[in-house]
């Protein structure tokens, strides 16, 4: 088994806390982008960006789904 160093409390916030509060909104909103960019280069061509956001945002808000463990046990 491979052994990590300790980790340092400090180091992973100022990791995830870097900059102000302004540069981490920009830095989200860019990263949204990039990720929109990227599916909707996944999708077939002529599909509009506002299709594109609109099928995301359906894909990460389903809602409740049932659990694929219960479907796969045999009646």
């Amino acid at each position: 088994m491979a052994m990590f160093p300790p980790r340092d409390f400090e180091a992973e916030v100022r990791k995830h806390f870097s900059g102000t509060t302004g540069e981490r909104i920009v830095t989200a909103l860019r990263l949204g982008q990039e990720a929109l960019d990227l599916f909707l280069a996944t999708l077939p061509p002529g599909t509009s960006r506002e299709r594109a956001r609109r099928l995301m945002q359906r894909n990460t808000h389903r809602g409740r789904r049932p659990s694929r463990v219960a479907e796969a046990v045999p009646s």
